[in-house]
């Protein structure tokens, strides 16, 4: 056979192969299409987790942890599948490394949101965000206050908050600043702005809030700057269940259109948990982006077909061809059939 015939022939195979072996086969030329636009990457803690999780859903993303030294490689497996068009980095390079930036810029657009403090990302999210829902200022570094007002549906605002005692203290005030130091230990602690520093009975307060509209607070101390202090729901008993390993929960709960108290999350303290969850953040955050994508396509699917089962296997199969891991698949039917409804 000639090379011209071998060519031919090639082609001809190739043609075939394009139109009639693979369905999903793309056009030349043709970009190939993302499952979803958005990712946002965190590192393995809570904090930065929490803070982009109604910025996720805004946006209709997903959100993977990753160890801030180096990028997991089931998640780079996912980004690789999913082919974003943009890579959201929340938190700065000492908690996400300037390696996994690079690194992922292979797969996408990549921008970084940060501060040099989780306050100060967390403002700027919000800011991003805009949103009219309630907002509630919470001491930023106290896990309970801050997901305790995300599993109300509320938003937390970060604040950083100290408190000392003033006999072991000595300040200084200098026209609208204040200069804090230790007696004890004879060190410099920090200078504020008069505004940021509230000296009440027995107590010194130095509070760091961001530059957003709040009109509610989770904490006595915040309070005492004559914030109300506000009432949540206290039937909603699972975000003390929660862990800082599990948080991924809450993205979960936006979009299936259900409360956290709704859920079952005992999660590894129970064998007859409903949801499967384990003692590894960045696994869950993978388990909960499967969630995600499966429902997404599922309710694609069963647009066209209003058959429930058949189009959840149908979109397990679409996404499992994509290398997606949909073995990790976690949402009970019942919870996917109410979700259906409420659509």
């Amino acid at each position: 056979m000639t090379t011209k015939n071998h060519n031919i022939l090639f082609l001809s195979f190739l043609i075939m192969f394009l139109f009639f072996g693979c369905v999903n086969a793309l056009k030349i030329g043709e970009e190939k299409p993302s499952l979803v636009n958005n990712i946002i990457i965190t590192n393995e803690n809570w904090a930065d987790y929490i803070a982009a999780t109604e910025y996720a859903y805004k946006l209709n993303g997903i959100i993977l942890q990753t160890e801030g030294n180096k990028l997991n490689p089931n998640v780079e497996n996912i980004i690789r599948s999913i082919n974003p068009k943009k890579i959201i980095i929340v938190g700065g390079p000492l908690v996400v490394s300037k390696n996994i930036e690079n690194k992922l810029k292979k797969y996408g657009k990549v921008i970084r949101i940060w501060g040099p403090t989780r306050v100060e990302t967390d403002e700027k999210i919000l800011k991003l965000l805009n949103s009219n829902n309630t907002k509630v200022l919470v001491n930023g570094y106290n896990f309970s206050e801050v997901v305790g007002i995300a599993s109300n549906e509320y938003i937390p605002v970060y604040t950083a908050v100290n408190v000392y005692n003033p006999n072991d203290v000595i300040r200084v005030y200098e026209n609208n600043t204040v200069k804090i130091y230790d007696i004890h230990n004879k060190r410099f602690i920090g200078e504020y702005n008069k505004s940021e520093v509230l000296e009440i009975p027995h107590k010194i307060i130095v509070l760091n809030k961001p530059n957003i509209d709040v009109k509610y607070c989770y904490n006595k101390d915040i309070q005492a700057y004559g914030y109300p202090m506000i009432n949540i729901n206290s039937d909603n008993y699972n975000y003390i269940l929660m862990k800082k390993n599990d948080v991924s929960l809450l993205l979960l709960s936006k979009y299936l259109n259900i409360s956290i108290n709704s859920i079952n999350i005992t999660n590894q303290y129970s064998k007859n948990s409903m949801f499967q969850f384990d003692s590894n953040a960045v696994n869950n955050s993978i388990t909960v982006a499967v969630d995600i994508l499966v429902i997404k396509k599922t309710l694609e699917i069963y647009r066209q077909n209003g058959n429930l089962g058949q189009s959840l296997n149908e979109a397990k199969t679409q996404l499992w061809s994509k290398n997606i891991p949909v073995d990790k698949y976690n949402i009970p039917y019942d919870y996917l059939k109410n979700y259906i409804k409420k659509i």
